[in-house]
């Protein structure tokens, strides 16, 4: 399943959208983060410079004593309870400030530096950022501030920084999903159009929005072309079945005079050819036969005749019909479907298509003895409509062709035929919005199934045709 929807363009397209909204989310965050926590150290550190430069000028103008001075009514101001202040004597020895001691890891010029260290009174170790300087009589001057507050205040940009990129991510998660969606919306428009006429509806057409972007432009070229299609296949359709019909008149009539020629023959070899000639004119009649009625069921002539029948009732009848032909070359037909389930379809032209199948067994399956016919439901809910032989089978490659009109897999069997049979049953399949497909039957023979979506239902057999 995993797989599956990875595959999935749509799924890709909007994981896609989804990390590329959170990774600028989190880079536009994380400089916000970065930059208002350096902000807050630069004020630290602006203020750490400006005392040093203030102490270094009273130096210079008052001396040491001067400084001293400075340093202790600095101290003395309540306000500034985070200034950090201590000097030491060209020695080495604490002269004033509000620090324990000297931190042994301060040199005696550093530009700025981070540490944690203990004020005096105080009862734990506060982080401070430091900026130490040697005077020129040997002095040493450490200016800085405690960071409590910018710490504090990081932490809360952190925090925050945490909660927007949660409920970025949720964010950009809904988005890229009602992206996802519209994007598969307007896909689906397509698919439903081009499921629609692949069963048989070439009147089909992709809904459009009247947008103008490029799904609606792609719309109206699409639309062209099934326009064009359709008449394509109207204008043959049309040409095939005007012909089929016509034809039909003159075969019967070609059919009425050899048969009447036959009547009135006495010569044997005279009567044999006609009675061949009598054969292929009915073969021809019934391919003119099947050819017509392959383009009716392809337009979709008898979607109104569909009706509830009892579909063992129908299989039963079918096997009977066969039986005796069956006997006759060496099978036996079995049925397995449901006795008391029924279905809603187009009894005759299901009934051809299985008989067709059928017939095709009994034609094809040589060395074989069994020809099975089994109705199932499968979890689609569709109906698995199987006939399956223990014959030499088909190959791949002929499995592909089978189905296509006026193929014959091997001429030199099965007597005569135009090839149009599957076809058929295939265009019923269509009609009832199915498919026709071909597998093996075990290790011998072959298992042709009609997989409708026409589930089984059980009924009351009184209300049954």
């Amino acid at each position: 399943m995993r797989g599956i929807l990875w595959r999935s363009t749509t799924v890709r397209l909007a994981l896609l959208l989804l990390l590329a909204q959170v990774a600028t989310l989190a880079f536009g965050l994380t400089v916000i983060h970065r930059s208002t926590e350096a902000m807050l150290l630069s004020d630290a550190r602006t203020a750490a410079e400006v005392a040093r430069d203030d102490f270094a000028q009273e130096y210079r103008q008052e001396g040491e004593g001067g400084l001293v001075r400075a340093i202790r009514d600095r101290l003395a101001v309540r306000d500034d309870r985070n200034f950090v202040v201590l000097l030491k004597s060209a020695a080495g020895a604490p002269i004033v400030g509000n620090l324990q001691q000297w931190p042994a890891t301060v040199g005696d010029a550093e530009r700025w530096r981070r540490i944690s260290l203990f004020r005096e009174g105080g009862a734990a170790a506060e982080e401070m950022g430091l900026i130490t300087t040697r005077l020129p009589g040997g002095q040493v001057l450490l200016t800085g501030e405690v960071l409590e507050a910018q710490v504090q205040l990081a932490r809360a940009s952190r925090t925050a920084f945490l909660y927007a990129l949660v409920a970025g991510i949720v964010a950009a998660a809904l988005v890229a999903a009602f992206a996802a969606w519209i994007l598969s919306r307007r896909v689906d428009a397509f698919a439903h159009a081009a499921s629609t006429i692949a069963a048989g509806q070439l009147d089909a057409r992709v809904e459009r929005d009247e947008s103008g972007d490029a799904f609606d432009r792609l719309g109206i070229s699409i639309n062209a072309m099934l326009d064009r299609i359709e008449a394509l296949v109207r204008e043959l359709r049309m040409v095939t079945d005007s012909m089929a019909h016509d034809l039909r008149s003159p075969v019967s009539r070609l059919k009425a005079v050899l048969e009447q020629a036959l009547r009135r023959s006495r010569d044997p070899d005279t009567m044999t050819a006609l009675g061949g000639a009598i054969d292929e004119a009915d073969s021809l009649h019934r391919l003119l036969d099947t050819a017509l009625e392959i383009t009716r069921t392809e337009a979709g002539i008898g979607r109104d005749q569909f009706t509830r029948f009892r579909l063992r009732s129908m299989l039963d009848d079918i096997a009977e019909v066969y039986g005796p032909l069956a006997e006759e070359r060496g099978f036996e037909i079995h049925v397995d479907a449901p006795a008391e389930s029924h279905v809603v379809a187009h009894r005759e032209l299901l009934q051809r298509a299985v008989s067709n199948l059928v017939d095709n067994a009994l034609k094809y399956a040589e060395g074989g003895s069994s020809i099975q016919i089994k109705a199932s439901t499968i979890k689609s809910g569709s109906i698995d409509l199987t006939v399956s032989d223990d014959g030499p089978g088909l190959s791949e490659a002929e499995r592909v062709r089978a189905a296509q009109r006026f193929v014959r897999l091997d001429p030199a069997r099965g007597g005569s035929g135009a090839g149009l049979g599957l076809s058929l049953v295939q265009t019923i399949a269509h009609l009832h919005g199915g498919a026709l497909q071909f597998a093996s039957n075990g290790l011998r023979g072959l298992s042709v199934r009609l997989v409708l979506p026409i589930a089984l239902q059980s009924g009351d057999p009184k209300d049954l045709a």
